[in-house]
């Protein structure tokens, strides 16, 4: 990477400054909020996977609280990590933090892409956990390499056994729901089939700044920052699980694994999106092309009406202008772009619509 476009990042992200007992070429960081009781747990299997791989991984412990919120455990555990009861473990205290997990998350990557020389960021990996995730022994022997070569990548995952049968039967059907929703994804030819989990991803450092850093929001981070890698290098899909997210109920997010499976223990389904819309989702992305591409109108007159209704809904002809525009006039840059512009995101929306 230019050294040029690295200082620009950390001009807009200016990186905490952080302790650092020796120099490694990889980071695992962790944001940590209450979880005193499992800690212990993640920080172990990490270091059993440590023994699977020569490479200096430095393991960043991002220890936070919102403001208003019971501090004890978090002292109690910034207080033992400086103390050597996790030997190797880097603590970054950041109390009465606002932007919740992804600001936490952000702080702890900036941080080390801020010890990081241009031409390190290359060869460099951050890997995102939870600490209340554990991994098996192999994760970063398989994991690093898939992600030095692809610039980022989904991990497989499963939940740890939750403790009673019906809270299990929830996780087992929303690990399903995720698994049919990312199928028929990537059946329908999308760019974007692949898992969004905070816990269960790890990106290439150059990648991570080409990408404008961790996003930083209430909750979905984690879907935002890989649709933006996935437009600037490319996210690979590791079916191994390697991964054990927690299988908690957890009410500090609007969405996500907690809420789904509360919602579920209520005897509440969760909303499928019908297999028509995913076919209309494959027919589109089948016409994608330089060609088709040439022009909005030639592109929306080979669509489905539906279809072709909710890409008027959100502007395209007048986008798709814009962008051809400021082209290069090269093979395969319409359908880059068109990729960008019909993102994740978009993509969500236009299943949502045609439901």
């Amino acid at each position: 990477m230019r050294a040029f476009d690295l200082a620009k990042y950390l001009r807009k992200n200016p990186p905490l400054p952080v302790n650092w007992p020796e120099r490694c070429r990889h980071a695992v960081v962790i944001p940590v909020y209450n979880e005193l009781g499992s800690f212990g747990a993640t920080e172990y299997s990490i270091r059993q996977a440590l023994k699977y791989t020569p490479e200096k991984i430095a393991v960043i412990a991002v220890i936070n609280y919102p403001a208003g919120a019971d501090k004890t455990e978090s002292e109690k555990l910034f207080n033992l990590i400086r103390s050597g009861v996790f030997p190797g473990v880097i603590p970054l205290y950041l109390p009465e933090l606002t932007g919740g997990v992804g600001a936490a998350r952000k702080a702890g990557m900036d941080a080390f892409i801020g010890i990081l020389k241009p031409e390190e960021l290359e060869k460099s990996v951050i890997f995102s956990l939870d600490a209340d995730t554990l991994v098996e022994p192999e994760y970063f022997a398989v994991v690093l390499p898939a992600a030095l070569q692809g610039g980022a990548v989904s991990v497989g995952f499963s939940h740890q056994r939750a403790g009673d049968f019906l809270h299990q039967a929830a996780i087992d059907r929303y690990e399903a729901y995720l698994t049919r929703y990312v199928e028929k994804l990537r059946q329908a030819g999308s760019p974007y089939a692949f898992y969004t989990v905070g816990s269960a991803f790890a990106v290439r450092a150059d990648s991570y700044v080409k990408a404008g850093g961790m996003k930083v929001r209430q909750a979905g981070e984690d879907f935002y920052f890989l649709q933006a890698a996935a437009k600037t290098s490319q996210v690979t899909s590791l079916p191994e699980k390697l991964v054990h997210p927690s299988p908690r109920i957890s009410s500090r997010v609007p969405f996500g694994t907690g809420p789904a499976v509360a919602r579920l223990l209520r005897n509440e389904e969760l909303k499928e999106i019908p297999d028509a819309a995913f076919i209309l989702l494959g027919a589109v992305l089948g016409k994608v092309s330089d060609e088709s591409l040439a022009g909005a109108e030639k592109f929306l007159m080979q669509m489905p009406v539906a279809a072709a209704e909710f890409f008027l809904k959100e502007g395209f002809p007048a986008a798709w202008k814009r962008i051809l525009e400021n082209l290069p006039a090269r093979p395969g840059a319409r359908c880059e772009a068109f990729n960008e512009w019909f993102d994740g995101l978009k993509t969500l929306r236009f299943l949502h619509f045609l439901s």
